[in-house]
């Protein structure tokens, strides 16, 4: 325990020189960049510490660190879109993020990618439920502005006969668009210019190097479905709740 503590000390200077230049160039994300650090150091030791635990707990304590997670995501994915307070937004982003979740674990374990154990499927789900919530926080924030700064072109759909869902169409495919850009970006690097987290996990751990990357493919399957299917239901989930917010 101790040695990794000494190793995390010496692994901080990376953080310590960012934040040398950061401070030289005046850049004024200092603080920002400091406390997101130690929030991300205070938070990844405590996780250890319980996943080490549930791991010995089994599935039924497994279930509830998922639905934690999936509710500490929506209410990331309400704050990110807006400081108001919106109950609705943090009820679409849970039934979003929890159905995709389900629909992943199912497909996981018929396609025996991974054994239905603890130990596999916590960190598989946490990257499910990582991405949606970059991906919906992107793609509602951008369904949101969208509809604010274009509402006249709304109004115009509306005034021609469409219904709701069909005025909004056009801005769910822009804000889809606008989530998925980040995932696409590494999809076309991947295996170039990096290698990914989860593949060098297995390779770093003695997996066969192919083994490694037939699970680390499905994985960017499951974020890439994941992110377009979290975004469009978020979106058609919300879209009345938007117009009626721009409309006021």
């Amino acid at each position: 325990m101790i040695k990794v503590f000494e190793s995390l000390l010496i692994s901080f200077s990376f953080v310590l020189l960012s934040l040398i230049l950061i401070f030289k160039e005046k850049l004024g994300i200092g603080k920002e960049i400091f406390i997101a650090e130690i929030m991300a150091l205070i938070q990844l030791v405590v996780l250890g510490y319980v996943i080490g635990i549930v791991f010995n707990l089994g599935i039924y304590y497994a279930s509830i660190m998922i639905l934690f997670m999936v509710s500490v995501s929506a209410f990331m994915v309400k704050r990110n879109v807006t400081k108001e307070k919106n109950r609705k937004i943090v009820c679409a982003a849970f039934l979003s993020t929890i159905t995709i979740t389900i629909i992943s674990l199912i497909i996981l374990t018929v396609s025996k990618t991974v054994l239905f154990e603890v130990r596999y499927l916590i960190p598989l789900m946490g990257m499910v439920i990582g991405n949606s919530t970059n991906a919906m926080s992107i793609g509602l924030e951008r369904f949101l502005n969208d509809l604010k700064s274009e509402k006249d072109v709304l109004w115009g759909y509306l005034a021609l006969g469409a219904t709701e869902k069909q005025a909004v169409n056009t801005f769910v495919k822009k804000a889809v668009r606008a989530a998925l850009t980040p995932h696409l970006n590494s999809t076309k690097a991947v295996g170039l210019i990096f290698i990914p987290g989860a593949m060098v996990g297995m390779l770093l751990a003695g997996v066969d190097p192919l083994e490694a990357a037939k699970v680390q493919i499905t994985i960017m399957w499951m974020i890439m479905a994941s992110n377009i299917f979290s975004v469009t239901i978020a979106c058609y989930l919300l879209y009345k709740e938007f117009i009626h917010q721009i409309s006021s």
